[in-house]
């Protein structure tokens, strides 16, 4: 990863996906997500975003998915990020998609009701600032607007909702109560974050049935989290013969 440009807390990096803008002091941890995205982590062929999808990134961060939606021929990503930062890396590094509404940035969080959050942003750490499940260094704090993927999706008028990925830092289940009548009017498919918390695997599967029993269930690679192994993502889709997408 080269620097090609840097205006003030943000760099212009070349990376492997091509130029993107990153908080300057978080070329590790983006390194890493450019890491995760090459590995395909939310999903190929049926799993993930599919050609003419409307797909939901929450947790956007600076894009990286969003770009891997858009490659993978989504027709619109929503482009979820509360932080102030990664929406402005988003706006730069998508000024042509979002002319030309292929890519909205939406500037909330996510979550099962309208309110506020204040995010710890430790020294280094800016791409996963947005966490409600980890212990992280005292760091600068800034408040953020959240809404509910429900209210979203009416506010933007969203005709179809066909893929979800979520990585929200631990706020996921409260993300997918959010998201209860999105789920029940589209029943996308979805690849949700599970290594936040150790019992993520089991309480997150277990809502997302309890939201849509139709949806077959299965998890992802596992990853070493506290010295035992944990599913990194689950995918949900409907079963066959269920109306599958």
């Amino acid at each position: 990863m080269r620097r090609v440009d840097l205006d003030g807390n943000l760099e212009l990096v070349e990376t492997a996906a091509g130029r993107m803008w990153i908080p300057a002091s978080d070329r590790m941890a983006y390194a890493e997500e450019l890491a995760e995205q090459g590995e395909e982590e939310y999903g190929t062929d049926n799993k993930g975003a599919r050609p003419g999808d409307t797909v939901l990134d929450c947790g956007a961060n600076v894009g990286a998915y969003t770009h891997q939606a858009l490659r993978h021929g989504a027709s619109l990503v929503v482009a979820i990020e509360p932080a102030p930062w990664a929406l402005e890396c988003l706006r730069r590094n998508f000024p042509e998609e979002i002319r030309a509404g292929r890519v909205i940035v939406f500037p909330k969080g996510v979550w099962d009701h309208d309110d506020t959050l204040v995010l710890n942003v430790p020294p280094g750490m800016a791409s996963t600032a947005a966490t409600v499940a980890l212990q992280r260094p005292a760091g600068v704090e800034v408040a953020v607007p959240l809404t509910t993927i429900d209210r979203m999706v009416t506010e933007l008028n969203l005709r179809r909702v066909d893929f979800i990925k979520m990585d929200i830092e631990g706020a996921e289940p409260n993300a997918l109560r959010g998201a209860v009548h999105t789920i029940e009017r589209f029943h996308p498919r979805m690849a949700i974050s599970l290594e936040h918390r150790p019992t993520d695997p089991d309480t997150i599967t277990a809502l997302t049935r309890q939201l849509w029993p139709d949806y077959s269930v299965e998890c992802g690679a596992c990853t070493n989290m506290n010295e035992h192994l944990q599913p990194v993502v689950m995918f949900a889709h409907l079963v066959t013969g269920s109306g599958s997408r």
